[in-house]
């Protein structure tokens, strides 16, 4: 697929809503540890499907202003006035919103003395116009701008009416909502991957909703505050960018394709920290490769084998540890039950004859003596280390619910197919003692040697490292060009259908 470069395309405003800055120790949210669960499996261990995507509860919300006392004031000052009746009016506003958005706003404007945000008692004011401005910009970043939607009925009705004071507390209340949901969607993203199945294994970023409402009445100018939940890695400005030029560039049907995987793409990145660290690992599936990253710039980069489609490989991320040399191979039991035991059937001495050490209730004995019928739990099955070990010379450990790791292989001609899909899960590298070599900050010599020693060798990385296992169909190199892959397993679809179930219900309002 032909690719183009983003590098010299510019967004108007996209500098300036697009800083880099880091987040700040008074933030309204932080980054939450990674996520330890378990997936739900089948009967041969492969994670369970989900069918259909729940959406987040959505309730009424139900503000109940507070007298403070003030109301004899206000008959001496009309602009406090108009405010106290929009206030009160809030009270019979009927909005359904995400059941914590909607807590937010009631702690808010349920306290004493509670401040209007975005209107003055008598229209709106400049700070609702500049967040107005911004939300039907949601669709530069990806997002659907009809999800922030507010209405501006009270510019027809008559100044000091009761029905514009009505008017102008739904709109009060709406823009809140829309605010607070617009920002959670860009620092997080509109879909909690965890619940599109159990190939996902993300800890949804927090969002301090309530200090963020907060923030929103007390800031003078929005920007900082917006900028603040942008996501700040590079690569979402240079996928902002390709957007742009897809919806600009009067390609019509021909773009909607890419302009699918790029909106996936802005969406999964939300769901990653705002920055990446200064070294990392980040393996594409879409791409098969796998790359080395240090102080921002990719240092080396290899083929990868990834899994089937009924063994797929997941989507999370984990620290790496350790490097294992000339490792052993404890098979699973799932390969155990599904490719050995029909192949014993036929060969009793079929792991006996291939090397494999067996033991029963910890004592080894050979494969013919086995009784295969007795539970597997009873049984292990390893592959001593060696050239033909499955696992190759070594494999590097990034410990994971999932027991996703990088390593070696013998079969070295799966690297020469477009479409590598091999594995049962794991990622398997065309170059692993490069890899290695990068993330022990050492030479490949170093990793020749180890390996050469012919002992099981476990060492840990001097500096841990985050390995980020990723599903991208859309995704800028090191020049900003943006590269397209084929959804080879159809999650770019089941995403796609999640965020269309998320916006339908958010229109019912």
């Amino acid at each position: 697929m032909p690719q183009r470069s983003t590098a010299r395309l510019i967004i108007p405003l996209f500098g300036a809503l697009m800083s880099v800055a880091a987040l700040s120790a008074g933030s309204a949210f932080a980054q939450a540890p990674r996520a330890a669960q378990q997936p739900k499996v089948d009967a041969d261990g492969q994670p369970a499907p989900r069918v259909g995507y729940p959406v987040p509860t959505r309730r009424a919300v139900h503000i109940t202003p507070r007298d403070d006392g003030a109301s004899f004031e206000t008959l001496f000052d009309s602009a406090a006035g108009n405010q106290s009746k929009v206030l009160r009016n809030m009270a019979g506003v009927s909005i359904a919103m995400n059941d914590d958005v909607a807590a937010a706003v009631e702690t808010y404007y349920n306290q004493p003395k509670a401040k209007l945000i975005w209107t003055d008692g008598k229209s709106a004011n400049a700070k609702a116009a500049q967040a107005i401005g911004l939300l039907k910009q949601a669709d530069d970043w990806g997002l659907n701008a009809g999800d922030y939607t507010v209405a501006t009925t009270f510019e027809s009705m008559p100044q000091g009416s009761a029905e514009r004071a009505k008017a102008l507390a739904l709109f009060e209340t709406s823009l809140s909502d829309k605010m607070l949901m617009f920002l959670q969607d860009n620092f997080r993203g509109r879909i909690d991957p965890n619940q599109l199945s159990n190939y996902y294994d993300f800890k949804r970023k927090p969002v301090d909703l309530k200090g963020t409402i907060g923030q929103l009445s007390a800031a003078g100018d929005l920007m900082p505050i917006f900028d603040r939940f942008m996501p700040s890695n590079p690569k979402f400005a240079q996928l902002a960018a390709e957007l742009h030029y897809l919806k600009t560039s009067g390609q019509g049907s021909a773009a909607a394709a890419n302009i699918d995987k790029v909106t996936v793409a802005m969406e999964e990145l939300r769901w990653m920290p705002q920055e990446f660290p200064q070294r990392y690992v980040f393996i594409n599936q879409p791409a098969y490769m796998a790359y080395y990253h240090q102080n921002g710039q990719m240092t080396f980069s290899t083929k990868a084998v990834i899994g089937q489609q009924n063994h797929q490989t997941n989507f999370f991320d984990a620290t790496i540890k350790t490097v294992e040399f000339n490792p052993d191979w404890g098979v699973p039991q799932s390969i155990i039950k599904n490719e050995m035991l029909p192949k014993l059937k036929r060969d009793p001495a079929y792991l006996d004859k291939e090397g494999y050490v067996v033991t029963v209730k910890g004592k080894q004995m050979p494969s013919a003596k086995v009784d295969w019928s007795q539970p597997l739990d009873n049984i292990g099955v390893v592959q001593p280390p060696g050239p033909d070990n499955a696992l190759g010379q070594l494999k590097i450990l990034f410990p994971n619910a999932h027991a996703i790791y990088m390593h070696d292989t013998p079969a070295r001609g799966k690297f020469a197919a477009q479409d590598r899909m091999f594995s049962h899960g794991c990622v398997r590298l065309e170059d692993p003692r490069g890899m290695a070599a990068a993330v022990l900050g050492n030479t490949v010599d170093f990793v020749n040697q180890q390996i050469a020693g012919g002992q099981k060798t476990d060492m840990p990385v001097p500096e841990q490292m985050t390995v980020y296992v990723a599903y991208f169909t859309a995704w800028p190199t090191e020049d900003g060009t943006v590269q397209y892959f084929d959804d080879i397993y159809g999650r770019d679809a089941q995403t796609l259908s999640a965020i269309a179930a998320t916006s339908s219900s958010r229109a019912q309002s």
